[in-house]
C-alpha cells in the first residue's frame, strides 16, 4: 500500500508565512491605533475631567520637554474667563556672552553695533560676573542689535521675553533697554545708591517692589504678551495690571533693540519669542478661579466677576441725569479683584519655578453630571509631575451644616 509522502519543509514553509502575515497586520493595526490616538489626543477619551486632566498633564510633559532641552522658562497659561489654558514656549532668537575672541557677535552670528564709548571690559577688577561684560559707561554709549531674518518665530507669536545680568554705575533715570513699541526697559526710581526697574508695554507698566544696590550685579528678565507683563529682579516677581478691555503687544519683527541709556554694565544677554505652542480649549468642564463657589460658577453667574471694578457710580449730570443703567454688581458671595489670567512658570530644568512657587501649583476643574456638581483638583507638583483628584469640596468652600442628628434615647429633656 502506497503512502503518500508528507513533505515537511513545505508545512514549514506554509507555517512560517503565515506567521509572517500575522506580523504584518498586528504592525498595520499598531500604526493604524497610534494614528487613531495621535489624532485624537491625549486624553480624548473617559469623563470629561479625567480627559481634560490628561490633556492638561501632556501639555505639562511638553512645556517640561521645551523647557529642560533648550534650556529656557516657559509658561502655562490659565486663562479663566475663557475657559481655556495656554502653553506659553520660549524660542531663543538671540544671545551675547561678549566673550571670547568675538565679544560682539552673538549665536547664530548676529553682530552687534556698539557706539559712543560702549566697550567690551575683560578686568577682574571691575566686578565682573564672568569672563567679560558689556560696559556703557555714560548715557550716549549704546549697542544695537539687528533684527535678523533667520529669528527662529515659528509657531503663534505672542510676545518677546529678554534676560541680563545688570550691573548698575549711576542712578540716573534712563531707559536700559528699548524695543521700538514693544518694550522699554528703564529706571523709574533713583536714589544716592540704589535704582528701581521698570517694563512697560503698550501703556500698561510693571514696577518692580525692589531696590537694586549700585555696584553689583543682579539678574533682570522681563516677559511681555498678551497674557501679561512681568518684570522679574533677582527672581522677584512684579506683573502689571491689564486693563479690562484687552492688551496686546506690537509686533517685534524688523524691529532692532537697543542696549543703553543710563550708565552700567550687561552681561549674558538673551532674547526669546513667546509663542503659543499649544491652547486648550476645555471641553464639558469648566475653570474656577480659587475663592469662587462652584455652584455659581456652574450657572454661569461668576463669569463677569474679572471685569466688574468695585468703584462708586459716576454722579448724575445736574440737569438731564444719566439715563443709563449701571451694571449690577455681581453676587456678593463672589470674590473680587480676581485675576482672569494666572501663570505656571517652569524652570530651565523643567520643573515648577521655585523663585515664583513655593510649592505645587493647582489647577480646579468642575462638570456637571445628570445635575450634580462634580470637583476635580489638578495637581502641578514641584518637580513637574501632574496628577488629579476628585474631590467633595475645593480647600475654600465650607462643608454645609450637618443634618441634627437623632438624639438617643433618654437624652431628651
Amino acid at each position: 500500500m502506497n503512502v503518500p509522502h508528507f513533505n515537511h519543509r513545505y508545512s514549514q514553509a506554509r507555517r512560517g508565512f503565515t506567521l509572517l502575515e500575522l506580523l504584518v497586520v498586528i504592525s498595520i493595526l499598531i500604526v493604524a491605533f497610534l494614528v487613531f490616538s495621535t489624532f485624537l489626543g491625549p486624553g480624548a477619551t473617559g469623563p470629561a475631567l479625567e480627559r481634560n486632566s490628561r490633556a492638561i498633564r501632556a501639555m505639562v510633559a511638553n512645556i517640561r520637554q521645551n523647557s529642560s532641552t533648550r534650556k529656557v522658562h516657559s509658561e502655562l497659561v490659565i486663562d479663566y474667563k475663557h475657559d481655556q489654558i495656554v502653553a506659553l514656549a520660549r524660542r531663543r532668537l538671540v544671545s551675547f556672552a561678549f566673550d571670547g575672541d568675538s565679544p560682539t557677535v552673538g549665536s547664530g552670528n548676529v553682530i552687534g553695533a556698539p557706539s559712543g564709548n560702549a566697550a567690551i571690559q575683560a578686568s577682574r577688577t571691575l566686578l565682573l560676573m564672568d569672563g567679560a561684560a558689556l560696559e556703557l559707561p555714560d548715557m550716549q554709549s549704546s549697542f544695537t542689535i539687528p533684527w535678523m531674518d533667520h529669528y527662529d518665530v515659528s509657531g503663534d507669536y505672542e510676545g518677546v521675553a529678554v534676560s541680563f545680568d545688570y550691573f548698575p554705575l549711576g542712578a540716573n533715570g534712563s531707559a536700559i533697554a528699548a524695543m521700538g513699541n514693544v518694550f522699554t526697559i528703564t529706571v523709574a526710581e533713583a536714589r544716592e545708591n540704589a535704582v528701581k526697574l521698570a517694563v512697560s508695554s503698550g501703556g500698561v507698566t510693571a514696577l518692580a517692589d525692589s531696590w537694586v544696590a549700585l555696584y553689583r550685579w543682579c539678574s533682570v528678565e522681563i516677559a511681555v504678551s498678551r497674557y501679561g507683563v512681568s518684570l522679574y529682579v533677582d527672581g522677584r516677581v512684579n506683573e502689571a495690571r491689564l486693563p479690562a478691555s484687552g492688551f496686546s503687544v506690537p509686533s517685534a519683527m524688523g524691529t532692532d533693540l537697543r542696549l543703553g541709556g543710563v550708565p552700567c554694565r550687561i552681561d549674558n544677554f538673551e532674547m526669546n519669542s513667546l509663542v503659543s505652542s499649544q491652547t486648550l480649549a476645555l471641553a464639558d468642564v469648566q475653570l474656577i478661579a480659587p475663592g469662587v463657589p462652584a455652584q455659581l460658577e456652574s450657572t454661569g453667574e461668576a463669569e463677569e466677576i474679572y471685569d466688574w471694578k468695585a468703584e462708586p457710580p459716576k454722579a448724575n449730570g445736574p440737569v438731564t441725569g444719566n439715563t443709563t443703567t449701571p451694571a449690577p454688581a455681581p453676587n456678593s458671595a463672589l470674590p473680587t479683584n480676581v485675576p482672569a489670567i494666572v501663570h505656571v512658570y517652569f524652570d530651565t530644568a523643567g520643573k515648577l519655578d521655585p523663585a515664583r512657587h513655593a510649592g505645587a501649583a493647582y489647577i480646579y476643574l468642575i462638570a456637571v453630571d445628570n445635575g450634580e456638581i462634580l470637583r476635580m483638583q489638578v495637581t502641578i507638583h514641584s518637580l513637574g509631575a501632574v496628577t488629579w483628584d476628585y474631590v467633595d469640596l475645593f480647600p475654600w468652600e465650607v462643608p454645609p451644616n450637618a443634618p441634627p442628628q437623632p438624639g438617643l434615647p433618654g437624652d431628651t429633656p
